[in-house]
């Protein structure tokens, strides 16, 4: 049974609070003195984030498994799971198109440092069912490090935490990315080996990729999508193109034990 060291619901309840600013505090991070005052503590060298298509149509190598396994896996590996209560993000910013409920996944020992109030422990068959609920339900999900989560969790030892956030458009952290210090940006890194192109003879600039995309990494030029250099391959402006104008695609094999290893060298999900 977990023992109750972590955040309790009240206090836990005021941090979350503060998603609703969270825009305000990712501009915060373009502010050296404030960086050196605080920012530090956020630990940003140590953070890693990588979003995971699930776009239906995503142009893989022969043989090679979908990204959606990258998740599976760590679930598989992860000595403790947990299902948080809510999500923060929909739930302060009173999302209108996803279920608030329907929370984030934490993976790994420090999961046990969470009060019960705040999450379920569950099983790896029930973590599983959740991702997939997710993917079904068409949130996007991203995994990694990000020690905020372990200050807003009551969580001592970030270093055995793995974030799993199952993301919506509209009310995700990461829609504040745009306005944060090009360091913060980079911390969300592109799934390792995907690659996303326009097609200019399908597309035709109806501008519906430009209103999904969180990181404002694409835009339309002359009636054509145009993709940013800094694209994180989250995949949404491909899942509701209805052209068929924006591919996905990985060109390495290897992709899913490139990314398992880079984010397995920032976290340690297991016993």
């Amino acid at each position: 049974m977990a023992k109750k060291k972590g955040r309790n619901r009240k206090s836990f309840e005021r941090i979350l609070s503060m998603y609703k600013y969270k825009n305000t505090v990712a501009r915060l991070s373009n502010y050296p003195v404030l960086k050196q005052l605080g920012w530090r503590h956020l630990d940003m060298d140590n953070t890693t984030l990588t979003y995971i298509p699930v776009y239906e149509n995503l142009e893989l190598p022969a043989g090679t498994a979908a990204p959606i396994s990258i998740i599976e896996r760590f679930i598989r590996e992860a000595s403790h799971h947990l299902i948080l209560s809510c999500c923060p993000c929909r739930s302060e910013n009173q999302c209108q198109d996803f279920d608030p409920d329907f929370g984030c996944t934490f993976l790994g020992p420090a999961v046990l440092d969470v009060d019960p109030e705040v999450g379920r422990l569950v099983s790896m068959e029930e973590a599983l069912e959740h991702l997939h609920q997710a993917t079904e339900a068409g949130l996007v999900s991203c995994l990694g490090k990000f020690k905020l989560d372990a200050i807003m969790l009551g969580v001592r030892d970030h270093n055995n935490l793995m974030t799993i956030c199952h993301c919506c458009p509209c009310c995700c952290l990461s829609t504040s990315i745009p306005h944060a210090s090009r360091e913060t940006r980079d911390t969300v890194v592109r799934l390792d080996g995907l690659s996303i192109a326009v097609d200019a003879e399908k597309c035709n600039g109806c501008g519906a990729c430009e209103k999904v995309c969180m990181f404002k990494q694409i835009e339309v030029v002359d009636k054509m999508a145009v993709i940013g250099e800094e694209c994180k391959g989250c995949g949404r402006c491909a899942m509701v193109c209805k052209q068929g104008a924006i591919s996905v695609t990985i060109d390495d094999p290897s992709y899913i034990d490139a990314c398992i290893a880079r984010i397995g060298s920032k976290v340690d999900v297991g016993t």
